[in-house]
């Protein structure tokens, strides 16, 4: 036991030592060491790395593409100041392009950017991008990288072959430019232009037009070249469907060859044109002329355009003639035709204001075209009468109204008074025989005017379609006797609008009839009058014939028969019924006055005591009250010696009672 113990402690004493020998050993080589720190790696730097430690890069990148430039963005958060921006060490934002060329780009920005905007990028080719952060010495980030290919002049160009020119309309010396309804189209969307030209006198004049563009040009030489320098406003659209980032003014002049002044054209409005007096539709012969006349019922102002000269524009349609509608009334073997000549002062559209231009109210079409001459100060009087084309069109013509370019011809002004005469003569072409309605309203008709109504009537006592014959008031005989009808106590002493009628059936009538668009205005014109002379003796028109030495006027809308000739119901009444005194008969005219203007109201246009708008003047003499004429209608005598013979003259609508 004792051995054993001595034996451990001779081997602890022993490990001690030697741990003692490895401590001096190692302090001896600490010495050693810190007097050459550099030797003790010699042999281990060929194995050994340094550390680099790079800033932070761009999360993300994407393209936009503008003219001559791109749009980089490098933030998926958004576009965001570079005050807020925090990306470790990174300080500044470097691009890079063309990188393996012998010139490379390299842009560097003294801050951290969420995007880019890289400019001067003229050629139409692929450029790659690189885009990096730096810190303060230098060191650069990952890149993030990009391919985009650049709008530039060379897309332009291209672009502006695909711009819609105007359509051009051309007279002598002016000419309006329209691009139709839209510039826009699936390479780009048009947003504005600017246009200069020169005119004949040297002068320049300029503008900037809108999305609806539209250029009147006047004073241009007559047979020259004019060149319209235009810029369009555009966003090309690219193939992707998203637009370019940048707007582009786009130039693209426009030369336009003006006519010569001896070049036809062709009217929209062919009637009215030709009622204005021109025999050929050339441009030269249109600028003589500084005034046209417009009916009331007319559907453009396209053709002001090719009247450069005009400076008044009545638009009542006052003594244009030819240009108002035909309309026909036909029943019982008879036929007649009113209409075709001229608007007389008298009338007025049917509908109600509101209605007239169709349901939808619209104004003429051309309004562009009136516009653009009035602005030009072209025109510089325009005669209207209010409501009479529509209640849009009253507020177009405002503006000029107040800049005293309008007569406006309202109900009692200076300016009505003086356009519309005192009294107007009834036209023979509203004449309409009464028995179209019914033959009980049969009469034989003659006129004295060259111009003989257009009617016709086949009765038996008539033969085949006998129409108003003519007759010679300077050499009439009545029943065998000759007849004097002192003309020369006549308004229209010339004897030229006389009608002379003979009574057939009891109830006999004739009517005078306005177009279905059109009534009697009867609040300017609310007295009916004129002169009646009996022909015959006075035992002709005797007993129960006595009655036909008085007369009724029925006011209406459209006779029995002929429901469809009015939109607005039945407006019917009758006047009160002058009578001839027996000192007249065969003697002298009477003169007779009836008021027609029955409360009309203000223009409610409906079917009630108000309002009414009458297109019918029936005139019945007798009242349709005699039953004994002495010849029963049907045995009615051409030839017989007792025929009861009316003469009617003067007729004419007026504004008061004494016109």
């Amino acid at each position: 036991m004792k051995s054993i113990s001595k034996t451990l402690a001779e081997g602890a004493r022993k490990r001690l030592t030697l741990r003692l020998a490895a401590a001096m050993a190692a302090a001896v080589m600490l010495c050693i060491v810190a007097c050459d720190s550099d030797a003790i790696y010699d042999n281990i730097k060929a194995f050994s790395v340094e550390e680099e430690v790079y800033p932070a890069k761009f999360d993300t990148i994407f393209g936009k593409v503008g003219f001559e430039r791109v749009e980089i963005d490098l933030r998926r958060d958004g576009r965001i100041p570079s005050s807020k921006i925090i990306m470790g060490k990174a300080k500044k934002t470097v691009v890079v392009y063309d990188e393996d060329s012998s010139t490379p780009v390299i842009i560097k920005i003294d801050s951290i950017c969420s995007w880019v905007n890289i400019t001067g990028l003229t050629e139409p080719r692929l450029y790659r991008f690189k885009i990096y952060t730096e810190d303060q010495y230098g060191d650069r980030s990952t890149p993030q990288e990009i391919s985009l290919v650049p709008y530039t002049a060379v897309d332009r160009d291209i672009l502006a072959q695909g711009i819609l020119e105007p359509s051009p309309s051309k007279s002598a010396t002016a000419l309006v430019m329209e691009w139709g309804n839209t510039l826009h189209t699936i390479m780009m969307e048009y947003h504005g232009m600017t246009y200069q030209y020169d005119d004949a006198d040297g002068v320049s004049h300029a503008d900037t037009l809108g999305l609806s563009p539209r250029i009147y040009a006047s004073n241009l030489p007559a047979g020259e070249e004019v060149t319209f320098n235009i810029k369009y406003k555009m966003v090309p659209i690219m193939d992707d469907g998203s637009k370019l980032l940048d707007t582009l003014w786009i130039e693209r002049p426009f030369i336009v060859q003006m006519p010569s002044a001896g070049q036809p054209f062709v009217p929209v409005e062919y009637n009215t044109i030709k009622a204005n007096g021109l025999t050929e539709f050339t441009l030269d012969e249109a600028a003589t002329y500084t005034k046209l006349v417009y009916p009331m019922n007319m559907t453009t102002f396209a053709d002001m355009f090719y009247f450069n000269s005009v400076n008044t524009l009545d638009l009542t349609g006052k003594g244009l003639e030819g240009t108002l509608e035909k309309f026909t009334v036909a029943l019982n073997s008879t036929t007649s035709i009113v209409g075709g000549g001229a608007w007389q002062e008298f009338m007025m559209p049917f509908a109600k204001p509101q209605d007239i231009r169709s349901s939808t109210g619209q104004a003429p079409e051309g309004l562009e075209t009136l516009r653009d001459i009035l602005d030009a100060g072209q025109i510089t009087k325009i005669y209207y009468i209010p409501k009479s084309m529509g209640l849009k069109f009253d507020e177009f013509l405002q503006p000029y109204k107040e800049a005293g370019i309008v007569e406006w011809l309202d109900y009692g002004t200076p300016e009505a008074d003086a356009f519309f005469p005192n009294r107007v003569f009834i036209s023979s072409q509203f004449f309409v025989d009464g028995a179209t309605t019914n033959h009980s309203w049969d009469m034989l008709h003659y006129y004295s005017g060259g111009a003989l109504p257009n009617s016709q009537n086949s009765c038996a006592h008539r033969g085949s379609f006998i129409g108003v014959a003519a007759f010679d008031p300077t050499n009439e005989r009545v029943n065998g006797n000759p007849v004097n009808l002192k003309l020369n106590n006549l308004i229209q002493s010339d004897g030229k609008n006389i009608y002379k009628t003979v009574v057939v059936s009891k109830n006999c009538t004739f009517e005078f009839d306005l177009p279905r668009d059109w009534r009697y205005d009867n609040k300017r014109y609310p007295y009916l009058k004129g002169k009646l002379f009996i022909g015959c003796d006075k035992s002709v028109v005797s007993g129960s014939r006595s009655i036909y030495r008085s007369f009724r006027v029925r006011s209406m809308n459209y006779t029995w028969s002929f429901g469809n000739q009015t939109a607005y119901g039945q407006y019917n009444w009758e006047s009160s019924s002058p009578t001839v005194p027996e000192a007249y008969i065969g003697n002298d005219w009477y003169e007779f006055t009836i008021d027609m203007s029955n409360n009309y109201g203000e223009d409610s246009g409906t079917d009630t005591q108000t309002g009414r708008r009458n297109r019918v003047y029936a005139i019945n003499p007798g009242m349709e009250q005699s039953s004994d004429l002495g010849n029963p209608p049907a045995t009615f005598d051409i030839n017989s010696t007792d025929q009861i013979v009316l003469y009617w003259a003067d007729l004419r609508l007026c504004k008061t009672m004494n016109d």
